[in-house]
């Protein structure tokens, strides 16, 4: 999957992720759980069952230590991961709050570089 786009660093993870994905007029069109591959200040990875489409909204409820966080983005790319069933699932945040920043920086630190 191609992220060198991206303008900050991605750190490793492997975090439970909801997530609810819409259409064009807001309406949920797909909702279920993945895991993370990947998280940075601006976008992360998730490894999901379910395909999604590039361009559609998503949003995302993250399991982070004993919290929460919860993001929107924008669905990038999609790939199939080798050997599985399962998609990489590129997604950029549309905006992520600082408290939401604040609790991911308590377990990846690195977030803020």
């Amino acid at each position: 999957m191609d992220f060198a786009a991206r303008e900050s660093q991605r750190i490793d993870s492997e975090n439970f992720v909801s997530y609810n994905m819409f259409d064009d007029q807001g309406r949920i069109t797909l909702s279920g759980i993945a895991t993370t591959i990947d998280i940075s200040r601006t976008g992360m990875a998730l490894k999901s069952k379910d395909e999604m489409i590039p361009g559609a909204k998503i949003e995302l409820t993250i399991g982070v230590g004993d919290d929460i966080v919860k993001v929107n983005g924008l669905i990038r790319n999609q790939t199939s991961i080798a050997d599985t069933p399962a998609f990489a699932i590129g997604i950029e945040f549309d905006f992520v709050s600082h408290e939401a920043l604040d609790k991911l920086a308590l377990i990846y630190p690195d977030i803020l570089k």
